[in-house]
């Protein structure tokens, strides 16, 4: 492009375009939300993990309160063999002394056998209750991040668009700029790659992919005139001399 030099008003025009162009590509990049994305994603992980916890915990808490009701039941079964067994002993209708001894030991290891029974019961509640809290925990941990994964939806909606608006007004200002250039360089200058399209050479480097120009490009670059342009050997960008 070394046989194309623009005018005083063409090269205003389009360095004020490769503003506006590295404006619009860290709008597209900005657009994306990586970080909110990556954030969104790991709380979806942590969601499901605080949600296996509390199913795991439920699942522990109903065990035990299950266990506890078991042992209840047995506690309430060994007193009412109790109750008959003293209602027999009270009687005493037809008891020899040794039954009346049989019947005594037989209570006393019924009332052991509550006493153990209660406790398990009483153990099985205390677990249940400490599996509650956990379950309590869990629901409340879920409750969080479901809450901070709707509040960043709310924040990556509401900057997506506005970055759409920024991004349309960037780029209505570019296609101005652009109409403002030679009808020959529109091609190029419309090209998207991974570098800009355009650039000015800063401290003997490419202002698009950075690299430093060969000593031949250098030169050449140097004996423009103002408004002179130059492929970058690297990245193909357009390279405008402004003085």
């Amino acid at each position: 492009m070394a046989e194309t030099t623009l005018t005083g008003e063409q090269t205003q025009a389009l360095r004020d375009w490769i503003e506006e162009s590295g404006r619009v590509r860290a709008l597209q990049h900005e657009a994306k939300q990586t970080e909110r994305l990556e954030r969104l994603r790991a709380l979806a992980q942590e969601h499901g993990e605080a949600k296996a916890a509390l199913e795991q915990h439920t699942q522990t808490h109903q065990e035990h309160a299950t266990a506890a009701r078991a042992a209840e039941t047995r506690a309430d079964d060994l007193r009412a063999r109790v109750t008959r067994t003293e209602t027999k002993l009270n009687d005493g209708t037809g008891l020899t002394s040794r039954d009346l001894l049989s019947l005594q030991d037989e209570i006393a290891g019924l009332q052991s056998t509550i006493e153990e029974v209660e406790l398990e019961e009483m153990e099985e509640l205390e677990a249940a209750d400490a599996a509650q809290a956990e379950v309590e925990a869990a629901r409340t941990k879920a409750d969080e991040i479901a809450e901070e994964g709707r509040r960043l939806q709310q924040e990556r909606g509401s900057e997506g668009e506005r970055i759409a608006q920024e991004l349309t007004a960037h780029q209505a200002e570019r296609d101005a700029l652009l109409q403002r250039l030679p009808a020959n360089l529109h091609p190029r200058l419309r090209t998207e790659g991974d570098y800009p399209a355009a650039a000015v050479v800063t401290t003997g480097a490419c202002g698009a992919c950075g690299n430093q120009l060969s000593g031949m490009s250098a030169d050449t670059y140097r004996n423009l005139e103002a408004g002179g342009l130059l492929d970058c050997d690297d990245c193909g960008a357009l390279l405008l001399k402004t003085v």
